[in-house]
This record gives C-alpha cells, sequence and structure tokens, in this order.
C-alpha cells in the first residue's frame, strides 16, 4: 500500500499554530449529525486524534464555564392507576337461581367466574 501524500520537511521539526477560532470552526463541522470525524479531519489535514483532543479542550472548557455543576437527581415517579370501584351494593344482595332437570342451585352474593364455572360443570353432569 503506498501512502497517499508525502510530506519531506527540510530543516527543524516545525509544530503549526491553529488559531482558537480555526479550531472551533473544524470541531463544529465534526459535530454535525451523520459526519464522521476522520473525513473531516482528512479534509483540513490534521489527523483524527488532533481533532478528538480538541474536540474534548473544548468540551471541558465549556464545562468549565458552566461550573459547578449539580450532580444529576432523580424526579420522582408519579403512577396514577385508576381507583377500582367497590362492587356495587346490589351485588352483594345478588342471587343466582339455575333450575335444570330435578336439580336447582340458589347462589348469594358475589361470586367469581371460577366458583360458577365448577357449579356449571356439575350441573351439566346432573342433567
Amino acid at each position: 500500500m503506498r501512502p497517499r501524500r508525502l510530506e519531506v520537511l527540510n530543516g527543524p521539526e516545525r509544530r503549526r499554530k491553529w488559531p482558537d477560532e480555526t479550531k472551533i470552526a473544524i470541531v463544529a463541522e465534526a459535530l454535525f449529525g451523520g459526519v464522521a470525524v476522520s473525513d473531516v479531519a482528512r479534509r483540513h489535514d490534521v489527523t483524527p486524534s488532533q481533532l478528538f483532543g480538541w474536540m474534548r479542550q473544548f468540551r471541558e472548557a465549556a464545562l468549565a464555564l458552566n461550573a459547578p455543576i449539580d450532580p444529576p437527581t432523580f424526579a420522582p415517579a408519579v403512577v396514577d392507576t385508576p381507583a377500582i370501584p367497590p362492587p356495587p351494593l346490589a351485588w352483594q344482595s345478588a342471587e343466582i337461581e339455575i333450575s335444570v332437570g330435578i336439580a336447582t342451585v340458589r347462589i348469594r352474593g358475589a361470586v367469581d367466574t371460577k366458583t360458577l364455572a365448577a357449579v356449571l360443570k356439575t350441573l351439566r353432569v346432573l342433567a
């Protein structure tokens, strides 16, 4: 694999000095949604690690401006469940009468479905 570009440096090594405005513009471009940081770095002739360093630098500076930051807290959860109304008083005095052949069954008061199913099954056997 051949390198895409080759730079020959003559003389002492020098580092580029990037103005903060330029760094901020490049970082803003990298933070734009759907953009790959490595593509932005390549366009501006910087390494991705250098760009990530700038991003971290500006993030820390922004956080320092807003210090002290209160630690996150949880909001209280409120669960609103509908109240189950008590059964009407008429159910307490209700009466069910089932007659099959010579058998008659009377059920007074409230009855659950399981008990009613057992009674009906028994009546079916008797009929």
